[in-house]
């Protein structure tokens, strides 16, 4: 049993994957995955990890972070990966590029792997992917670059109606709606030849449902189009459902927003909860809940969590009582909320010093609140910031703080690059890497930023300006409470 992933990238020699399922003992079957990262066609040395992230619960967990991927200097590779149960959705991370792709058990289509037109942000910025061979994925993208052209088309369409046109215009704009809706059936009707499988039937309904809302269908329709789907009646267990990369998506189309009916009765909701009556709430939210699913008023609330929180939503999952697996998905997102927001307690970090020892948050400083100045090489504001915090740190008085320069560089010719830029060996300057499960967890969006842990170890308000921006201020106000 073999998996091959091909994964390149535009003007990038390319990236060849061999996968191959082993028994490592115990009977346990694992995918080792082989890899040579080659890019020489640019001139930039390879990654030195890939990141890679499960999702159980695709639009509801945050996924899980598993063992990187090592790349060695001549940019192999070896990945052990366990053999899936389900098609499952992975993220594959080397920021600022960020890869969703679906890989189905026994997988045997390679992967093509490529950067996005423009990189804004540190990480998490959409690459470009492609299966080579036969994968329902391609199918799918496919049908979206067929809907994206016939929407863009449509709102074009709409735009001329709204500057005025006349009954014969009229006319033929409504012919070119009935050619639009035509193609788009007709694109829809030959993937739907191809996505057999339950997931595949997901993700291909809820492109259904997208068109259709996008298109102006009452709800009366696209609930006809639910129970025509055959997902009304779909006898997949919950966690089945919702571990599908596409359920919950087409569930959203046409049972999502609820909270935005104007026939609710929101006083009545509110008494329902106050009183943690679940009978009379199930009854006063009966028009708007998906009458196939057994667990509607869970979903609900939880799409409801996802999208448009509240105290009410709070509440509701406070007093009122929920299916316990429901349960555990919602503590699941509070956690994932709470994460790199200010209050929120970092994993440790571990980061490499100037002279190429290990070192650790910890292990340098005793003080008890640290602050850092998160810094890249090439950014021209993270060199104006970092003089300016230099300038600040000395005059401040360090009893009870201690600094740090942290370096983002993915390798080490901009870590070399930020070292060059060391005035003094008092300034404290580290390279934490480009690591997104750090960047996620200490918060970090952009460079430059000012990241401050206080003496409990979490995210702290208190010094969260950049020197240009008030943390002077708000050093000097520090230092007059301690």
């Amino acid at each position: 049993m073999c998996i091959i992933l091909l994964i390149a990238s535009l003007g990038f020699s390319r990236t060849v994957v061999h996968a191959q399922v082993h028994s490592f003992g115990n009977d346990q079957l694992k995918i080792e995955v082989l890899g040579s990262c080659k890019h020489a066609e640019t001139g930039e040395a390879a990654p030195s990890l890939i990141h890679v992230r499960q999702f159980d619960y695709p639009g509801i967990s945050s996924g899980e972070w598993m063992d990187e991927i090592l790349v060695s200097s001549d940019g192999s590779f070896v990945w052990e990966l366990e053999v899936l149960n389900h098609p499952t959705l992975f993220e594959l991370s080397a920021p600022p590029w960020s890869w969703m792709i679906v890989v189905r058990p026994n997988e045997s289509a390679q992967l093509e792997l490529a950067p996005g037109n423009q990189a804004q942000s540190l990480y998490g910025v959409s690459g470009f992917s492609n299966w080579l061979g036969t994968h329902p994925t391609n199918t799918l993208d496919s049908l979206l670059v067929t809907q994206r052209t016939l929407t863009g088309q449509t709102a074009a369409s709409v735009m001329l109606r709204m500057n005025g046109v006349n009954q014969i215009e009229l006319d033929s704009m409504a012919q070119e709606k009935k050619s639009i809706d035509d193609a788009y059936e007709s694109a829809w009707s030959q993937a739907r030849k191809f996505l057999k499988k339950p997931w595949e039937q997901d993700m291909l309904w809820h492109s259904k449902f997208s068109w259709m809302a996008s298109q102006g269908s009452k709800k009366a329709d696209l609930d006809s189009a639910w129970v025509m789907s055959g997902m009304s009646s779909d006898l997949r267990l919950t966690p089945e459902k919702l571990s599908s990369a596409g359920w919950l998506s087409a569930w959203r189309q046409v049972h999502g927003n609820w909270w935005k009916n104007e026939g609710i009765d929101w006083d009545a909701i509110n008494a329902a909860v106050f009183q943690a009556n679940r009978d009379s709430l199930e009854r006063l939210m009966a028009p708007v809940l998906d009458p196939s699913h057994p667990e509607a008023l869970e979903l609900a609330w939880l799409d409801m969590a996802l999208q448009q929180p509240s105290i009410l939503v709070e509440r509701v999952w406070e007093s009122i009582s929920m299916d316990p697996f429901f349960q555990d998905l919602y503590k699941q997102l509070l956690q994932t909320r709470r994460k790199g927001r200010f209050g929120w307690t970092p994993q440790p970090v571990s980061w490499i010093l100037p002279n190429g020892d290990l070192d650790s948050l910890a292990g340098q400083c005793m003080q008890p609140w640290k602050i850092m100045l998160i810094v890249k090489d090439g950014s021209s504001a993270a060199n104006r910031e970092r003089e300016y915090f230099n300038a600040l740190i000395e005059e401040v008085d360090l009893r009870e703080l201690c600094s740090f320069v942290v370096s983002v560089d993915k390798d080490e010719k901009g870590w070399s690059n930020t070292i060059a830029l060391r005035k003094s060996i008092d300034e404290e300057v580290v390279w934490m890497g480009n690591n997104p499960q750090i960047f996620e967890d200490y918060g970090i969006e952009s460079v430059p930023a000012i990241v401050t842990l206080n003496a409990d170890g979490e995210i702290s308000p208190r010094l969260s300006q950049l020197p240009s921006r008030g943390l002077a201020s708000e050093l000097k106000r520090l230092i007059r409470k301690q």
